[in-house]
């Protein structure tokens, strides 16, 4: 179903002025004042979402999507000020411009993701520019503490602790602590907003692309799988991913059946391959080599069949890697 998207946006970048279709989706271009309907994404190509100043299209009354260098993030615009959920790492002066795009009010806090600087790098530069108004700045226990015990010292450090909830602004902002296959301390957040849900969910989905190296470097294949079954089963009408476009369930169900293609076409290849064959020199690790790049290669050549056609440079350049990562976690766990 998807997988001649790719292509399909490729060509927006000619009639980035009219609406497209693709794949059951609508692609127009951003806009401020226009809430996008249900199904709707950013006109574009990735090379242009990367060049851009910024991109911002409003998903509710007061939630946007705001895109930098391929980057996006979450504003809320509160009754006051405005709440900025990341702050990726080379972005903090475009994000100001795009927040003053949408409105005059002040920004006073920020939100952290997950404790990765790309992600929240800037808040120091955005702290900076905002002179003596300090920000409140939230984050789990968690993110707080890898931050520390990391010693990740870019971004500004946590000063207000959320556990299953907060409220700014008379808006009540859920949190989901369980999704944690990129990171341990991965935070989504789920906003409701005169009938539509958003949620901000990072590293997890990348819409109109195959996911990044190793699923976005995961620290659990498995986890991460259970994350994108997670993510099926929450309630929610559209997201805000790390990178790429506007996300939908649709965009989750592809991530959801490669997994299932990947983990289909390992076991296959474990059928077909003789352990015992590998062991060929004195070495402690003479079957590495031959035995997992036997079923690697064959699992690859599977997944060739069904996803690489129309995204061959895409799938030459990360899909090995989504083999070995859940390969290895299925290995480890006898699955």
């Amino acid at each position: 179903m998807i997988k001649s998207k790719i292509a399909i946006i490729g060509t927006l970048a000619l009639s980035l002025t009219t609406t497209a279709f693709a794949n059951g989706f609508t692609y127009k271009p951003p806009s401020t004042t226009e809430i996008a309907i249900h199904g709707q994404k950013v006109a574009g190509t990735h090379k242009e979402r990367f060049t851009k100043n910024f991109e911002v299209q409003r998903l509710s009354e007061s939630v946007y999507w705001v895109s930098v260098a391929n980057y996006n993030v979450t504003v809320l615009v509160g009754n006051k000020s405005v709440l900025l959920i990341d702050v990726p790492h080379g972005t903090g002066q475009k994000l100001l411009q795009a927040i003053s795009s949408i409105t005059d009010k002040p920004l006073t806090a920020l939100v952290y993701s997950h404790a990765h600087a790309d992600h929240i790098g800037d808040s120091g530069i955005i702290q900076r520019a905002l002179g003596d108004n300090k920000l409140d700045v939230y984050g789990t226990a968690e993110v707080r503490d890898a931050l520390k015990s990391h010693k990740v010292s870019l971004p500004l450090p946590v000063n207000k602790i959320i556990d299953d909830g907060f409220v700014f602004e008379g808006q009540y902002i859920k949190t989901f602590t369980d999704l944690n296959g990129h990171t341990q301390d991965n935070t989504a957040f789920l906003i409701e907003d005169n009938g539509r849900k958003i949620i901000h969910a990072i590293d997890l989905v990348h819409p109109d692309q195959l996911e990044f190296r190793s699923f976005s470097n995961v620290e659990d294949a498995i986890a991460y799988k259970n994350d994108i079954n997670t993510l099926m089963n929450l309630d929610w009408d559209v997201m805000v991913t790390g990178h790429s476009n506007i996300g939908y369930k649709a965009d989750v169900k592809f991530v959801q059946d490669y997994i299932a293609d990947v983990q289909s076409a390992i076991h296959q290849g474990l059928g077909k391959a003789s352990f015992a064959q590998h062991f060929k020199g004195e070495s402690p690790f003479s079957w590495y080599a031959g035995y997992t790049n036997e079923v690697i290669d064959f699992a690859l050549a599977k997944m060739a069949e069904k996803y690489r056609k129309g995204r061959e440079e895409e799938f030459d350049i990360v899909a090995r890697s989504h083999v070995r990562v859940v390969f290895w976690a299925m290995f480890a766990r006898a699955l």
